[in-house]
């Protein structure tokens, strides 16, 4: 089976939807996206998304993967999601990956697919041969760091159909129906796109840095007030670099729609065991101040 152009390799797939839920208090999901929403009384034009902090690894994956379980966790953005527990509680909608990165990265377009991974390889114009897939994190990963490959052969071609239909497309799915909900209620949306980084290396000290695209993608009134907040609490933020904001932060990121979007990237050395990837004694400190930085914001820009 040959795709002959990318339109018709996504044609091709069974894409499966998730259905809009307009009010709920409690997790609804599918097997790969958790969807956590506020009651209706309490909601804010706030959403969250956890795209990288799945830890629900397909055992068919692990069967091709040639990386042991402890390396392919590295790759993840471990327990954001977990940091981010108590937000729609105070209003703020969730959307989280429950399955990982290194199975397929959501913060990529579907395009940026490194055709030579599958047998026989993918055949098409469309796709994006990015910097990202050439260093092999294209949408569906071909390294978890540079020289460290997930696989020892090349994929089957119809994997490529089954990850994006099942995994990419109902999280994408269930971002825009959220958004769109919001949207309607409020008449502007702000997506929180949350990931967690490694030490930065450099002198400065970094726990935080706030991507919108150098200005593209949100107002310098909320990136301004979301560094402030972080500040107040003793975190040393920085803007755009070296993160300015990936496929999410761009794509539901539309200022002339009165839909913002900022990334914000968490130095993982603030809340976990660099060595185990285990919460340290500091995650449950961590984990109330990013509740009360997300609660407060939110009330900066909501008014019930």
């Amino acid at each position: 089976m040959v795709f002959t152009s990318a339109y018709g390799m996504w044609q091709a797939f069974n894409v499966k939807k998730i259905q809009k839920i307009p009010c709920a208090s409690s997790v609804r999901s599918s097997s790969a996206v958790g969807i956590h929403l506020p009651t209706c009384r309490n909601r804010t034009p706030f959403l969250l998304s956890s795209p990288h902090s799945g830890r629900d690894y397909p055992h068919d994956f692990l069967q091709v993967a040639a990386l042991p379980m402890d390396e392919l966790e590295r790759m993840e953005d471990r327990y954001t999601d977990q940091l981010l527990r108590h937000m729609p509680e105070k209003g703020l909608s969730l959307v989280q990956a429950l399955f990982p990165r290194s199975f397929c990265d959501v913060n990529r377009d579907w395009r940026e697919l490194d055709t030579s991974m599958f047998s026989p390889p993918l055949i098409g114009n469309d796709f994006i041969f990015s910097k990202k897939v050439q260093a092999g994190y294209g949408v569906i990963p071909r390294c978890i760091s540079p020289g460290k490959s997930i696989y020892r052969y090349c994929l089957p071609l119809e994997e490529a159909g089954r990850r994006l239909s099942q995994y990419w497309e109902p999280y994408h799915e269930a971002l825009q129906q959220t958004q769109k909900t919001l949207y309607q209620q409020f008449g502007s949306t702000i997506l929180l796109d949350i990931h967690s980084m490694p030490p930065l290396a450099q002198t400065r000290p970094c726990d935080i840095v706030l991507g919108n695209r150098h200005g593209k993608t949100c107002s310098d009134e909320l990136i301004r007030t979301t560094e402030r907040l972080f500040t107040e609490k003793g975190y040393h933020v920085q803007r755009n670099v070296p993160y300015s904001g990936g496929y999410i932060t761009g794509r539901y990121g539309k200022m002339e729609q009165n839909r913002q979007s900022l990334q914000i990237e968490i130095n993982r050395s603030c809340y976990l065991n660099m060595q185990t990837l285990q919460p340290n004694r500091h995650f449950s400190k961590v984990q109330q101040d990013i509740t009360n930085i997300l609660t407060e914001l939110a009330h900066s820009f909501h008014s019930p």
